[in-house]
């Protein structure tokens, strides 16, 4: 067992680049609105036993140490000219493994990792000849009951994602520095994926790290944050080099209402001057509020020459019911029926 039952899915090294005295945060309750003034950091965007196991705890910790020194640089820099590039590809990692180690991430994926667990069972009791079919029969109606160790599945999500990183390199990266009267808000899961690009598209995943028109959002402070930008899809507007300045409270908002939409139980900002400013926010995005749930779908599959293979499952990130369409990027949305699977190779 872990060591340390309180195991946090966002760091608090991330919470004090908004906290005002390094120990507490104001929050807003996703589910009902309630505001919390002075909300203690150790407590936030954590569960028992979340890993579980001390090891993966363990390991994180130290991984978070490499994290917060590479993103404290940015933030203090402001800027990506003169980024140390071995900083940067920490940056990509922390990115990648944020966005999967999050309770929303859990969700998202329970659907498909109880399924494909209850295939695998279901093939092993129909290959096991010890069985007779009775036998067979009545674990296969116990199926119904079995569900996925939800930690060991994340577990092996968050290693991929952190090897994905690298196919986040052909990204633009910027920063953008809020200059409007309201903050950059976060949420209990940070990193945001969206595809503007292919809003129109909904019979395929968009979000996948190679995806052409992924856009990667993720907040560094109350006023700045990291943007990634597909420049193959979007022309970036009012930049200086990798700076970009955001004068528009329409873009803020749009921005911030997303870490209301991904998170799964709260969302945090700096002061709580601002707090009707963000239960506004959550009031407007109150009803399309979802739970977090991956599309999965069972479908006959066919090999290249056209013969059946059987039934194959796929499984792919829903888009966020907000999709933004923000000011300072100019784009044409694909059409519904475009198949864009790669920004190495698109499928028209």
């Amino acid at each position: 067992m872990a060591n340390k039952s309180n195991q946090h899915y966002v760091p608090q090294f991330y919470f004090r680049f908004f906290s005002k005295d390094g120990k507490r945060i104001s929050a807003l309750n996703r589910k009902n609105g309630k505001l919390i003034e002075f909300a203690p950091i150790k407590g936030q965007a954590s569960k028992s036993y979340f890993y579980g196991e001390a090891n993966v705890e363990q390991a994180l910790s130290e991984i978070e140490g490499h994290f917060c020194s590479a993103l404290r640089d940015l933030k203090n820099r402001g800027a990506f000219e003169g980024y140390d590039h071995g900083n940067y590809l920490l940056l990509l990692q922390n990115l990648m493994l944020q966005r999967s180690r999050t309770m929303s991430a859990r969700r998202n994926r329970e659907e498909f990792n109880n399924l494909i667990t209850k295939l695998h069972l279901e093939v092993g009791i129909n290959n096991d000849d010890s069985l007779d079919e009775d036998k067979k029969e009545e674990l296969r109606q116990a199926l119904d009951f079995v569900e996925a160790n939800p930690q060991a599945h994340q577990g092996l999500e968050m290693v991929t994602a952190f090897e994905s990183a690298i196919h986040l390199t052909d990204l633009d990266p910027h920063i953008l520095i809020n200059k409007t009267n309201r903050p950059f808000v976060f949420g209990d899961a940070p990193v945001i994926f969206t595809n503007p690009y292919q809003k129109r598209v909904t019979h395929h995943g968009v979000l996948g790290a190679k995806t052409p028109g992924l856009l990667v959002y993720y907040p560094l402070s109350p006023n700045s944050a990291v943007l990634l930008v597909d420049t193959s899809v979007y022309k970036v507007k009012k930049r200086n080099n990798s700076v970009v300045r955001v004068v528009s409270h329409k873009d803020i908002a749009s921005l911030n209402k997303l870490q209301i939409h991904n998170a799964t139980n709260a969302v945090y900002f700096s002061e709580f001057k601002y707090s009707r400013y963000v239960e506004e926010l959550w009031r407007q995005e109150s009803k399309k509020l979802t739970d977090h749930r991956g599309m999965v779908v069972e479908a006959p599959g066919v090999y290249a020459n056209g013969e059946p293979m059987g039934d194959i499952i796929h499984t792919f990130d829903r888009q966020l019911p907000l999709i933004p369409r923000l000011s300072i990027l100019q784009y044409t949305e694909s059409s519904e029926d475009t198949h864009e699977l790669s920004r190495d190779m698109a499928y028209i």
